[in-house]
């Protein structure tokens, strides 16, 4: 099911458990003309408002940390190192319309929709990143690699953009 607006997301708290260099990557995208860059956490969220199933958010790094989740509008403490957060038009997706990422940054920031997997499939392909191609229904095989093929300007000039909640 894909995530909607109004449905309350359970997000890992920013310890040191989920906040690791496995699920930490760079986006690299062209704005403007310029080239930009960004770092983003991958997490496994649940979505408490359709069965809990799990769906793949990545949230700016500079703001995965207490300070920002203790302060941010719609994000509630949950239990067990949770935080609740209600999405919003604070938040943007991509995917099928079956299932879907959310991201969670600065929407100043334009990078394309595929640059999220992109990036986190040419980091290391971690088992993380296996599990969300699977969660997206997108197939994983070691010939997914070929992104690299893409060459790096193309990947960062042309793509699905990002839609608001």
């Amino acid at each position: 099911m894909p995530v909607n607006k109004g449905d309350v997301l359970i997000i890992p708290a920013p310890n040191g458990q989920n906040k690791t260099d496995s699920n930490k990557t760079t986006i690299h995208w062209q704005q403007m003309w310029k080239d930009r860059e960004g770092d983003y956490y991958l997490l496994l969220a649940k979505n408490k408002s359709q069965g809990y199933c799990q769906v793949p958010f990545y949230i700016q790094a500079e703001w995965y940390n207490e300070e920002g989740f203790n302060s941010a509008r719609s994000m509630r403490k949950g239990d067990n190192d949770t935080y609740e957060l209600t999405i919003d038009s604070r938040h943007q997706y991509a995917g099928k319309p079956e299932a879907r990422f959310v991201v969670w940054h600065d929407k100043e920031r334009k990078p394309y929709a595929d640059r999220f997997l992109q990036s986190s499939l040419l980091k290391q392909g971690t088992d993380l990143v296996k599990e969300v191609y699977g969660l997206l229904g997108l197939s994983w095989t070691p010939a997914a690699k070929l992104y690299e093929a893409t060459g790096e300007l193309g990947q960062r000039l042309w793509g699905d953009a990002l839609q608001t909640f």
